[in-house]
């Protein structure tokens, strides 16, 4: 039978005692039994095998087979080559388990830096590493997405956090931001993305390795309650497209191609002249390829799905657009955009459609109080209340949703305007198929033959 401890005398007259690990069968540390006499000794080594060894500063009773495995982890650690990220992940670790309350500071290693300066690098386009794993893994991300969070960054969350390192942030930490947020009156949704701006680099930080854990984990999950889309009604519709209220031309066929196509603005944005169909179908009307979409930070791109979709055109609208083309200073271009700039290669950006609608909003309203005021009507005929009804430039397409789906199956009507994402339908093919776009054309063609009011096609 195999030993099971060594008792030996040491210079300060005590015995001490050295179990051997009946796994590795490798000695453990020396324990003084604190006896003088081998007999005692002898004793209580044999007491000790039985009952446990007394470990720790309170001299609890731990078996020879638990203690041998803390023997091993310290081995381990002795011989391993600690860093300072190693040694707050281990820290770490223990605070987790409940077995110790410090507060670990460091001023080394890869997460001493500061938080926002950090953030900062984290969320720039051009050198970000999360951007290029990002693209690397056929995941989007857009120039625009980046440069509002390092605005965020720069501002509110600069602010809030100042020079506190990237390795010091706590879970308490991020309670306190959503906090901090809600006290500056900001809306759900609001919180929640400055909320991202930190928690993204936060969590990609700690699947790195550069935080031992992760802060954000178990943080209450917001609840967002998007405000409902407001939509104008048929007569608000027919009377807004007038050309009387646009100061741009090219606003107002952006909003007339999408109430009547449904295409996103930065989709129409990127339409350019080969995007416009030639051919009519048998219902008279004709097609527009959507394949991209245009912002001013990422320029071209595709599609918010990732998707290309021919959509129905009417053939006046599609009159308007081949009228707007000719007008491109740039006309003889290979391709050109239709909603032109001065600049060649590239189209107008949002601005100058954004600010078209809202003064013809605002033309209108002007136009229907004056008229009140004239006839000493108690109120006027039309009052589109932007604000109060939530009314923007993606009404259009909301308009053109509610109303043609209103005629035509749900399925055929969100494949036609690219909402491809909606769980309902995530089994269904992303090809649309052309009697789709045919049969949600015929709708079109009768929804929208009451409001338009321009010239037909020749």
């Amino acid at each position: 039978m195999s030993r099971e401890y060594y008792l030996h005398k040491r210079q300060n007259g005590f015995y001490y005692v050295e179990y051997i690990d009946k796994v590795t069968g490798k000695k453990l540390s020396a324990r003084s039994t604190g006896e003088s006499e081998k007999l005692k000794a002898q004793i209580k080594a044999e007491l000790w095998l039985v009952n446990g060894v007394p470990t720790g500063r309170l001299k609890k009773l731990r078996p020879i087979e638990q203690a041998a495995g803390i023997e091993s982890i310290i081995k381990s650690i002795n011989r391993a080559e600690l860093n300072s990220d190693d040694a707050l992940r281990i820290v770490e670790k223990l605070k987790i388990m409940g077995l110790i309350d410090i507060t670990a500071v460091r001023n080394q290693g890869a997460g001493a830096v500061r938080f926002v300066d950090y953030m900062r690098e984290f969320w720039d386009y051009d050198t970000s590493e999360y951007v290029k794993y990002r693209h690397g893994h056929g995941k989007k991300i857009g120039r625009n997405h980046a440069y509002n969070a390092i605005l965020r960054v720069n501002g509110i969350l600069t602010e809030f956090f100042g020079d506190k390192k990237l390795n010091c942030i706590t879970k308490t930490d991020m309670e306190n931001l959503s906090v901090f947020l809600s006290g500056r009156g900001l809306s759900i949704s609001t919180i929640y993305q400055i909320m991202l701006c930190a928690i993204t680099p936060i969590k990609w930080a700690y699947e790195r390795d550069i935080l031992p854990s992760n802060p954000c984990k178990g943080l209450d999950k917001f609840t967002i309650r998007h405000k409902k889309r407001g939509i104008f009604t048929e007569s608000e519709m027919a009377e807004l497209i007038k050309p009387e209220y646009w100061q741009d031309k090219r606003a107002r066929i952006a909003a007339i191609v999408s109430f009547t196509t449904g295409a996103r603005q930065g989709e129409i944005l990127a339409l350019r002249k080969s995007d416009i169909g030639n051919v009519a179908d048998i219902n008279g009307n004709y097609k527009i390829l959507i394949e991209h979409s245009y912002s001013t930070f990422d320029g071209l791109k595709e599609t918010k799905t990732g998707e290309s979709r021919p959509v129905p055109l009417l053939p006046e609208v599609r009159a308007e657009l081949m009228e707007l083309l000719a007008e491109n200073p740039h006309n003889s271009a290979d391709d050109p955009f239709v909603f032109y700039t001065l600049s060649a290669g590239k189209p107008c950006g949002n601005k100058i459609i954004l600010e078209g609608f809202y003064k013809a909003i605002e033309a209108v309203n002007l136009k229907y109080k004056l008229e009140a005021e004239n006839k000493k009507l108690e109120k006027p005929l039309f009052a589109i209340d932007t604000k109060k009804r939530n009314i923007c430039f993606h009404s259009f397409r909301h308009y053109f949703c509610t109303k043609t789906a209103e005629n035509e199956s749900a399925e055929k009507v969100k494949k036609v305007s690219g909402h491809l994402t909606d769980s309902v339908f995530s089994n269904y093919s992303n090809h649309v198929e052309e009697k789709n776009v045919i049969e949600v054309g015929k709708v079109v063609s009768g929804i929208f033959s009451n409001i338009l009011q321009f010239k037909k096609a020749v």
